[in-house]
């Protein structure tokens, strides 16, 4: 069975930036095996901050929120800054609704997002 690609993930400079793909479902193992993955990533001494750009996301379930505050987390725990950004209403909504932009902002684009990891 094809492995299906649920992260797009970009790095510029300590920022790593994880735009969750909307659309189809996805298998909770691929989910686990990929945000394992970016763990991974955030761990290397170059990567400090991340951006979680959910701007083709409509909805969501528990397990995807599960893996993405585990991200922010990891961040958080190691010093560095995280974020939302792009979310539509309804995702705006749920995130607001479960206090997460109290523990991380949300931006409206990515460009405020990347502005935001470059200041102090």
């Amino acid at each position: 069975m094809q492995h299906l690609k649920i992260f797009a993930v970009e790095k510029t400079g300590e920022t790593l930036c994880i735009k969750p793909r909307g659309g189809e479902g996805f298998r909770y193992q691929d989910l686990h095996l990929e945000a394992n993955s970016i763990r991974g990533q955030l761990l290397k001494p170059d990567c400090k901050n991340l951006i979680v750009d959910l701007a083709d996301m409509e909805y969501f379930g528990s397990e995807f929120i599960g893996a993405l505050v585990s991200m922010l987390r990891e961040v958080r725990n190691r010093g560095g800054k995280a974020c939302f950004c792009c979310a539509q209403q309804q995702m705006r909504q749920v995130l607001q609704n479960m206090s997460l932009f109290k523990l991380w902002p949300h931006f409206e684009t990515r460009n405020e997002a990347v502005a935001s990891m470059q200041s102090n």
